[in-house]
């Protein structure tokens, strides 16, 4: 009776030390899919990081470039012209973008809505683009994802 008995502790001791030891390893799996999970934010927040940074250093040179002179005060009229038109660009790009969804807005004269609404968020696209480069949000960015065809 004393060998039963001791064997039937036995039995319901190892049961319970083989069920701990199961919760143990679930619970280490868990917590090394939550580490996992804590290095893949801190990878996603370094690369984004690496992108702002990238950007910034993009829109510093932008505006290096834009305050870059081509000609020289004894330059002839040719390359003064040239700065002209390089300066003039974007001004005119932007009052360009400006007057194209204006136009667009009170005159488009399609009855398809879904080539009337592609059309509109592409111009409008290009315009918020364009007046924000201007002034001075030059982030890199995704146009809208179009839906259709």
């Amino acid at each position: 009776l004393g060998t039963v008995i001791s064997f039937g502790t036995e039995f319901f001791k190892r049961r319970q030390q083989h069920a701990q030891e199961v919760e143990l390893r679930r619970l280490d799996a868990e917590l090394a899919k939550i580490e996992s999970a804590g290095f893949e934010r801190v990878a996603e927040i370094e690369t984004e990081g690496e992108r702002e940074r990238a950007e910034l250093s993009a829109f510093e040179e932008s505006y290096r470039e834009a305050a870059r002179r081509w000609s020289r005060p004894e330059d002839g009229l040719m390359m003064k012209s040239v700065d002209f038109c390089r300066g003039m660009t974007r001004p005119v790009l932007t009052v360009g973008f400006v007057s194209l969804t204006g136009a667009i807005y009170f005159t488009l004269g399609t009855d398809d809505p879904e080539i009337r609404k592609r059309i509109i968020d592409t111009v409008l696209y290009l315009n918020v683009s364009t007046v924000l480069w201007w002034f001075g949000a030059r982030q890199v960015s995704k146009p809208p994802a179009s839906t259709g065809r």
